[in-house]
């Protein structure tokens, strides 16, 4: 099984079981690392992430995994907080940190560049409004490899 499918199988799983939990999905990667294959599982709540959050939620998805034989081969499963520069990739993301500095790279050009870092001035199910330099720029989702928030307090 390729690895694009085996995160869409996971995600399948998991998603219903932490949403019931109050969690989010950030984002999920499968890939090899020098310990071996990784299935990485970024979670989020409005209130934030802890410890003891990701504990329970890598029991959820350890039991729901084990029980479905999604994984055939060995890996290690880590459950963890998006972080301070999280991706976004859904709309609502884009929605919940308007007001906030992103960085984003598309998949062609837009104005003769691929990459762009500015405020977050709106977001619908389209498509995001960035402002960078005093410039908006409405760039939408299907358009969009990569975006994450921008931590600027460094």
């Amino acid at each position: 099984m390729e690895t694009p499918e085996i995160i869409d199988r996971v995600k399948a799983v998991v998603e219903p079981l932490l949403e019931a939990e109050g969690l989010e999905v950030v984002e999920v990667e499968y890939r090899r690392e020098p310990i071996g294959m990784v299935l990485r599982i970024f979670i989020d709540t409005p209130g934030g992430i802890n410890l003891d959050v990701c504990s329970r939620a890598s029991a959820v998805i350890d039991m729901a995994l084990d029980e479905g034989g999604l994984i055939e081969s060995a890996y290690h499963l880590e459950v963890s907080s998006p972080g301070l520069e999280r991706r976004l990739a859904k709309p609502a993301h884009f929605q919940r940190f308007a007001g906030e500095i992103a960085q984003i790279r598309l998949t062609d050009q837009e104005r003769g560049r691929k990459k762009f870092t500015g405020v977050i001035m709106a977001a619908d199910d389209e498509s995001v409004t960035l402002e960078v330099d005093g410039v908006r720029h409405r760039l939408e989702y299907g358009r969009i490899a990569r975006a994450s928030l921008k931590y600027t307090d460094w």
